[in-house]
């Protein structure tokens, strides 16, 4: 009975971390930034249902994704549920399933707007998950758009979509930038199971500048909120000195031909500039 117990215990650990709860609940915070506090008392029910449809649907995806990476991620990633045989490959695409469902379930108690966007999320998530080894820069401008769609869906479900464009864009930027650098880290296993990403179409060098390139671009971009007057003071002084600072430092190091173990600290460093920037927009609001 004890070892029963533990294998319960060992699978339902799996299926979270297969789900990647850490990417979800900046998926649901990205959510809740997007609302920008507007209408709080008002949508505070639809507010929730969104955090949370958001949470389980970036969950859905996370997990499909693992199912068609399986045999990749026995080179790239054998550490993850799947390859590491702590789940089933059909348990993965249940759950993947399951939790698109309910999100999307949850969706349609927000309104026809938010479960219209969180249906196409889903499909490009699906895509993604399917495809997104043979598609090249089109893959990873899906994985940008879907995170940066996260801040509007919070909009559209406060009704107010303009108060998440800028956070949805800067995400945008973000996201593409990471997508691409993880690709280059992920080249030898790629190559070996016939993927057709970025940096095996173009080169790791190529690629890494255009991830630099990108960042350059979001760091030109953003002053423009509080230069618009959209932001306060506090906005701009978090982001310059929490987030325009970092994303120098790693367009420096993308530039100078990185090695595997410096794209891995980036990518994740990258993760906590992304929280921190979310914090700047709050303190901006």
């Amino acid at each position: 009975m004890l070892i029963l117990s533990k294998n319960v215990l060992n699978k339902i650990t799996a299926a979270i971390k297969l789900s990647r709860p850490g990417n979800a609940a900046i998926t649901g915070l990205s959510v809740l930034v997007g609302t920008s506090g507007y209408g709080l008392k008002a949508h505070a029910a639809g507010i929730v249902l969104a955090v949370v449809s958001a949470m389980l649907i970036a969950s859905g995806g996370n997990s499909l994704n693992d199912y068609y990476d399986y045999e990749i991620d026995k080179i790239n990633r054998p550490q993850r549920p799947l390859p590491a045989d702590l789940l089933q490959p059909k348990t993965a695409v249940f759950l993947g399933y399951l939790w698109i469902a309910l999100g999307l379930v949850l969706a349609y108690f927000i309104g026809i707007k938010p479960l219209a966007l969180a249906l196409a999320v889903s499909i490009l998530l699906w895509l993604y998950a399917a495809r997104g080894k043979r598609m090249g820069l089109s893959g990873n401008l899906a994985v940008a758009l879907v995170c940066g769609l996260a801040f509007v869906y919070g909009g559209l479900t406060v009704e107010n979509v303009g108060i998440s464009l800028f956070p949805a864009g800067f995400a945008f930027l973000m996201h593409l930038s990471r997508e691409i650098i993880k690709d280059v880290q992920d080249r030898s296993g790629d190559l070996a199971q016939g993927a057709k990403t970025l940096p095996i179409v173009w080169g790791a060098q190529r690629s890494l500048k255009l991830a630099a390139a990108v960042l350059m671009v979001l760091v030109t971009l953003t002053p423009v909120p509080y230069l618009l007057g959209i932001y306060n003071v506090r906005y701009l002084l978090a982001v310059i000195l929490g987030v325009d600072f970092m994303l120098a430092m790693m367009i420096m190091k993308l530039v100078t031909s990185p090695r595997d173990e410096d794209l891995a600290r980036i990518s994740f460093f990258m993760k906590i500039v992304m929280l921190v920037g979310i914090m700047a927009i709050s303190l901006g609001l």
